[in-house]
């Protein structure tokens, strides 16, 4: 108890002192925005700047990704149904949408969002549907814009794969399966047109670079992480680093987190302990930020700017997800 009294107050003290904008090394005079999707107080919510907001039909759920674009706000967030059943929400500013309602048919049910992506006003969800009718594990891989369905397999073995999507130049790219010739092949989907992984390469997720996507992953057979130029072709392997879970550039540098460390340019700059470890991180502007659940046993989730605690919550008031960073 008095640990935490300690911990509450020096939170207090913290926040009282560093304001975010102090802590930005900005190359431009714009402040930022910084925003968190989590949990408060058993309902999904999400931080900006650390003042909280309670999101509209969200008790019992969490917030999970959050996004920005055309000054609009956008998060995705899930909860738990009675029947064991995931019931998958999302926000527009503040508006509440139930997307297994908005998407389910008498066909095909929502079986879980996955990921979303949001560019100028276009919405994009991609995830994965079920046949209620029938009972073998078989699922069609989709996703959505702007409500519309398009499948992309409708055979995919029970989903293991937590799919990702990125938009460039009206190109969709989304890591998923394929089913195709009877067999089931793990790779990414480029306009709807899949190109097939070598095997034991395991992909994470994209990012961008200069308008161009990459995908990132892991090779397993090497333990060696690795992130490809999806349009040169240029691959480059990490080989002291098993796996690259997370990946960004920013303005000359490289930052990558493997699921426990991170690292600048191969170089480390956190690493993850029993009392401290990373949920998420985004660099803008060589600047870090960077979600860490700590203490005891993992007893307070924190946000650090700059390797400063400038906001806080404890694991019984709620928790943090995801963060993302705007530069107005």
């Amino acid at each position: 108890m008095m640990n935490k009294l300690v911990s509450l107050l020096f939170a207090i003290i913290l926040i009282g002192c560093n304001d975010i904008d102090d802590l930005v090394n900005s190359s431009t005079q714009n402040p930022i925005d910084v925003y968190i999707a989590g949990v408060k107080t058993n309902n999904a919510a999400y931080w900006k700047n650390n003042e909280s907001y309670l999101l509209t039909g969200g008790s019992g759920g969490e917030a999970t990704k959050i996004c920005v674009s055309n000054n609009n706000l956008h998060v995705l967030g899930k909860k738990m149904l009675d029947n064991w059943r995931t019931e998958y929400l999302y926000w527009e500013n503040g508006n509440l949408t139930n997307l297994n309602t908005a998407f389910n048919t008498p066909a095909q049910y929502v079986h879980s969002i996955t990921d979303m992506e949001v560019v100028g006003n276009d919405v994009y969800f991609v995830g994965y549907t079920k046949n209620p009718i029938i009972a073998a594990e078989i699922y069609e891989l989709v996703y959505w814009k702007n409500g519309v369905k398009t499948v992309l397999d409708h055979n995919i073995v029970y989903p293991t794969v937590q799919s990702k999507i990125k938009l460039v130049n009206n190109t969709v790219y989304i890591i998923g399966y394929s089913s195709s010739s009877f067999t089931f092949s793990h790779g990414i989907y480029i306009n709807n047109v899949f190109q097939s992984n070598s095997i034991g390469t395991i992909l994470k997720d994209l990012t961008l670079k200069d308008n161009q996507v990459y995908v990132y992953g892991r090779n397993t057979p090497t333990n060696t992480g690795f992130y490809k130029n999806m349009g040169t072709g240029a691959e480059t392997t990490l080989t002291t680093i098993p796996s690259v879970d997370k990946l960004i550039f920013d303005n000359n540098n490289t930052y990558v987190a493997d699921g426990v460390n991170i690292f600048k340019n191969n170089t480390q700059i956190y690493s993850s302990s029993w009392f401290s470890f990373y949920i998420d991180f985004i660099a803008l502007n060589n600047n870090v930020y960077i979600l860490k659940r700590e203490g005891d046993f993992g007893t307070f989730d924190a946000l650090y700017v700059n390797d400063v605690n400038v906001f806080q919550i404890f694991v019984d008031q709620g928790k943090f997800n995801s963060l993302t960073v705007v530069q107005n």
